[in-house]
């Protein structure tokens, strides 16, 4: 890994290491966030709208979260690796499951995936 020159004091040791923890986090936080956009795009039932909304600003607080993440690492001297293959290789989560539409099974999904992340 190229870990390029900054004025950051820390060790380039440690800047590595954080780069690659960082690059991780990325990886598992831009896969969660198109999931957050296919339950609000898919979501059916008697709570349609508050869960659509609800879902739409989890999608949001994910793409910020995922550019301060990015951000952090290129500051560090690394490189951000935010593409959709490298995303699908290299995150944690698990697939997020297509075949529902009810509200409540998005919200548990989306929940399992939120908790895989913040492990």
């Amino acid at each position: 890994m190229i870990v390029w020159k900054t004025q950051n004091d820390l060790p380039r040791e440690v800047r590595a290491e954080a780069i690659v923890l960082l690059n991780q986090q990325l990886a598992d936080a831009l896969d969660l966030h198109l999931p957050a956009k296919q339950a609000h795009w898919n979501v059916r039932g008697p709570s349609f709208i508050a869960l659509h909304e609800l879902f739409d600003e989890v999608e949001e607080e994910l793409e910020g979260h995922a550019d301060d993440i990015a951000e952090r690492a290129v500051a560090l001297g690394g490189t951000a690796f935010g593409t959709a293959r490298t995303t699908a290789k290299r995150s944690r989560l698990a697939e997020y499951p297509l075949e529902i539409s009810a509200g409540k099974e998005h919200v548990a999904a989306l929940s399992a995936a939120l908790a895989t992340f913040a492990r």
